[in-house]
């Protein structure tokens, strides 16, 4: 319980744990900071991060010019207010990882999964990683239940409801590599998806 708490601590002074020290969350205003981790190629989606009262800290899409962001907990929820965006002091370091809710352990192993928020209802370990998918022509920012060891649900909001696919249904998880060489990266990251 006392790490729950120091995490949720961490979160909200923003002082990233783990590894991965050059992420970090600004406050959004409505405006896309030059530093803000882009959720798509195209620059048309971002990674918000928001405080739910009594449950923690939850992810959501962030679409330049508009200031509300909508995010999935325990059903769906709005807020334009206390939004913080995901930034880095090189975006190229992130990658999206191709998962299910089934082979989550397996494709992340030895990689860093990026820490968006806690939650706190859940069974006392509440991490929640960035997960992304594409519904609608559009990129979806969600919630990736990483304390649940047997099936790491993605849960995200659409069309006013929030969604859980079913377990081998395909989604990403944003990861931070640290590999310097080109050909190690081609190597090792062969299923990734650049940001893209």
């Amino acid at each position: 319980m006392l790490r729950s708490n120091i995490l949720i601590l961490l979160q909200l002074l923003g002082i990233q744990s783990y590894s991965v020290s050059d992420y970090y969350w600004r406050d959004y205003d409505g405006k896309i900071p030059p530093d803000a981790i882009p959720a798509d190629n195209n620059n048309n989606t971002y990674i918000g991060q928001v405080y739910v009262h009594l449950y923690g800290l939850r992810v959501g899409t962030i679409i330049p010019g508009y200031r509300e962001v909508e995010y999935s907990c325990y059903g769906v929820g709005k807020t334009d207010t206390m939004i913080k965006i995901l930034c880095a002091t090189e975006s190229s370091k992130y990658v999206w990882l191709r998962t299910t809710a089934n082979t989550f352990l397996k494709d992340t192993c030895g990689k860093s999964p990026i820490v968006s928020g806690y939650d706190r209802v859940c069974c006392g370990s509440g991490i929640l990683n960035i997960g992304r998918t594409r519904q609608q022509g559009r990129s979806i920012i969600g919630n990736v239940a990483a304390y649940n060891t047997v099936t790491l649900w993605f849960y995200y909001p659409l069309n006013g409801r929030e969604i859980r696919d079913p377990p081998n249904t395909e989604y990403e998880v944003l990861v931070y590599r640290n590999t310097t060489s080109k050909s190690n990266y081609l190597n090792e990251y062969k299923n990734f998806d650049l940001l893209g």
